[in-house]
């Protein structure tokens, strides 16, 4: 299990600034989870290691989007795509995107990622 989550922090980390190219779900799902971690810490650790954390969270802003665009590039859509969640209600066609699966075989962002 340690070398699993070895393996999907090396890739977060090496691919934190590609906007190109397709994710599977599962990097997008384990980046969120990742997120959510890092999120909840914050919460509980408010007062302590505030900084810290609103750091950790600022950092990660373009790795998370540049997951988002790379997930939404497997169902075959432009990554500006990513841009439509911030608007609410309609943002919800984005959550459909990150959540269905991605074309079968290569597409015009590349070849079907590995899981």
């Amino acid at each position: 299990m340690k070398d699993f989550f070895n393996n999907v922090y090396k890739v977060l980390i090496e691919k934190r600034t590609d906007f190109s190219g397709r994710a599977s779900k599962s990097e997008y799902w384990w980046f969120q989870l990742y997120q959510l971690i890092i999120y909840i810490l914050s919460f509980v650790f408010q007062s302590d290691l505030a900084l810290l954390f609103s750091i950790l969270v600022i950092a990660n802003l373009l790795p998370l989007y540049a997951c988002g665009v790379r997930r939404i590039h497997d169902s075959d859509k432009s990554g500006w795509f990513i841009l439509i969640s911030f608007i609410p209600i309609i943002g919800l066609y984005v959550f459909v995107l990150l959540i269905q699966d991605g074309s079968k075989g290569k597409n015009r962002f590349g070849a079907k990622p590995k899981k």
